[in-house]
């Protein structure tokens, strides 16, 4: 028997969200829920009790560019939650399992939640023409990135696992998973479901989700905000004054808000719960938000259309690491969302060593420290990073890069190490750095393009890429036992792919990587640069 949880997806709009978690004092079920055949009920909230079915919304990020982070964010979730898992249980095994084949054993299933109702021709191209209307059809590919956008998750936990997560637990793992992952926006506790807000708020009351709240609960004195958010079809309504109303559908990477009116007729409905909570009003920056979702797909486990919902926490404000706001400018800078990507799919936890070869600015380290930094569990050891770029001070200036850290208020690299990272002494310099240990991880985006065919002092094959000529000095490495990586550690790197190439041809060979110890692990995620570029995300894991 596996241990189930479901969640639920969202990236349609962009809305707020905070920062606020509900503490454990209050005996009541405000964390979990478990899922019936027939309604949502909630399940036991003490130790040693099992939570058969939780039910979240997150929602992710919208993009740039269409198709640029999309094949990305699922991977990147799934790989933090793992992180987060392992963190928690801080050991080597779980149940007498080996920590790398428990994790492997948590299972994630992604439905879509939403259908596309909106209209069949882009608006800006509809022309009428003798009573029809024609125009350029809305892309497939919106509508993918529409259908796409809200996904039920269902996630399997290996059987050995059935009895050692409360809700609290589970709550936990998910919060410190959103607050790491660059593509997720906000993440919310589904607290009820139904097909009126009468019943939501029936439901919400006699699980106890806002006793705390409430008068007399925990955070009594909070401030709060209930906000309409509707997925629904267009719809057409006569307001009082006798004036048509369209509401519009909400459009995928498009800020659409419910009419104020439908949102307040919403909360009124709601009366009864709402008069019980005891702080204030605030609709710009509240303790407690609180969503109400209109028109999804029907719930997991029954025909519900209406979601009430509690926001829990919210994904890391990456922006702030852009190239644009950086001290340290260079020509080709690593952005924020991949550099937060390969640290998550490295499955980085707090008290990890991290190498990054190539590191450029250290756009990617910048991402590992926000990570260990912002980390609210206590590690057991203190890690740290090690960099190592070639380029002189000319043009990546070093003394930079330590203000970008200190700017920020993380902990800078332990090492910015001037040297190729291709020669014997330069990697023994990084290991000595770190007690003359081998690394828990190694995150990468090595050079290509112009540096594609970059020379190394060590060997004849100065026309390798860069990848295959570092998996070779690892392999010499660990011939003398004296492994850069750990075992069972992960390097996750960027591979360029051009028009008419396919990642297997890419790849470093096969006999770099048997030397290295490193075994591919999926299939890695594409994420397209331009018509005649891309770069295939691929993460190994060192073997014994």
């Amino acid at each position: 028997m596996r241990r189930t949880i479901h969640l639920l997806l969202l990236c349609v709009t962009a809305v707020g969200a905070f920062a606020f978690s509900p503490t454990n004092k209050v005996g009541h079920q405000r964390c979990a829920l478990k899922a019936s055949s027939a309604q949502t009920v909630p399940a036991t909230h003490h130790d040693g009790v099992k939570c058969n079915d939780v039910q979240w919304i997150i929602q992710w990020r919208g993009e740039g560019a269409e198709g640029y982070s999309s094949t990305l964010r699922q991977w990147e979730f799934n790989c933090a939650f793992k992180a987060e898992v392992a963190e928690y249980w801080n050991d080597s095994t779980i149940h007498d399992m080996p920590m790398n084949g428990y994790l492997d054993g948590i299972q994630f299933d992604f439905r879509d939640a939403l259908t596309y109702q909106g209209p069949i021709y882009h608006p800006d191209t509809v022309q009428n023409q003798e009573e029809e209307i024609i125009g350029e059809p809305i892309p497939a590919s919106q509508v993918a990135a529409y259908e796409s956008g809200m996904q039920y998750l269902t996630v399997n936990f290996p059987s050995s696992s059935d009895d050692v997560y409360t809700a609290d637990v589970l709550n936990q793992i998910l919060q410190y998973t959103i607050q790491r992952c660059s593509l997720v926006r906000n993440g919310f506790l589904l607290v009820a479901s139904g097909n009126s807000y009468e019943e939501l708020a029936v439901k919400a009351m006699d699980y106890g989700s806002f006793n705390d709240v409430m008068e007399g609960g925990s955070n009594q004195d909070a401030t709060w905000s209930i906000r309409l958010r509707r997925y629904g079809p267009e719809d057409e309504s006569v307001n009082q004054d006798g004036k048509k109303r369209v509401t519009k559908q909400a459009r995928y990477g498009k800020n659409v808000r419910s009419p104020l009116t439908d949102e307040r007729n919403a909360i009124f409905a709601m009366k009864d719960m709402v008069e019980l909570f005891h702080g204030r009003v605030n609709l710009s920056k509240p303790d407690c938000k609180i969503y109400l979702f209109d028109g999804l797909k029907s719930a997991i486990v029954d025909d519900s259309t209406k979601c009430l919902a509690r926001a829990i926490g919210k994904g890391p404000k990456v922006s702030i690491y852009a190239p644009k706001t950086r001290i340290c400018v260079t020509t080709t800078p690593l952005c924020p969302i991949a550099a937060f990507t390969l640290c998550n799919v490295a499955q980085l936890r707090p008290h990890f060593t991290v190498l990054d070869p190539f590191a450029g600015s250290c756009a990617s380290l910048l991402a590992a420290a926000h990570i260990a930094t912002n980390s609210a569990r206590p590690t057991k050891s203190q890690g740290g990073t090690v960099s190592i770029e070639v380029a002189h001070n000319g043009l990546i200036n070093r003394d930079d890069i330590l203000r970008d850290f200190e700017s920020r208020a993380l902990v800078p690299p332990l090492d910015i190490i001037h040297g190729d990272c291709m020669l014997y002494e330069t990697r023994e310099r990084a290991r000595q750095v770190i007690g003359q240990n081998s690394f828990d991880c190694i995150i990468t985006d090595p050079p290509y393009g112009i540096r594609e065919a970059m020379t190394s002092g060590e060997d004849d094959g100065s026309s390798l890429p860069p990848l295959t000529q570092l998996f070779y000095a690892m392999g010499r490495d660990r011939a003398i036992g004296e492994p850069l990586l750990k075992v069972g550690g992960r390097l996750v790197a960027f591979i360029p792919v051009r028009k008419g190439e396919t990642l297997e041809e890419c790849l470093p060979e096969l006999q770099a990587r048997e030397d290295a110890g490193l075994v591919i692990e999926g299939e890695g995620r594409e994420q397209v640069l331009n018509d005649i570029l891309s770069r295939w995300l691929v993460s190994f894991v060192c073997v014994s």
